[in-house]
């Protein structure tokens, strides 16, 4: 069994255990389910707003007209 304390704020610490076994992340939303005199924590699913930004590389996105021609260029160096 896994334990932590509630403070006088009513706050407590997620488990190191529960963390890894939840994969949660800093700022991540929980859900609190009631059921039958227990509570149950599920992880909210992430909405599209919360993965803005998640693929970008900091790098300027890629003009299709330049990635065309390495594309061309890389057949025909494949095709020699």
């Amino acid at each position: 069994m896994i334990n932590s304390t509630l403070t006088d704020k009513w706050q407590t610490t997620i488990p190191a255990e529960v963390r890894k076994a939840l994969n949660l992340k800093p700022r991540q939303r929980l859900t609190y389910e009631l059921v039958e005199g227990a509570v149950l924590v599920k992880p909210q699913p992430e909405t599209l707003k919360d993965l803005y930004g998640f693929l970008a590389d900091g790098q300027a996105p890629v003009d299709k007209s330049n990635g065309r021609e390495s594309a061309r260029k890389a057949r025909a160096a494949r095709y020699k």
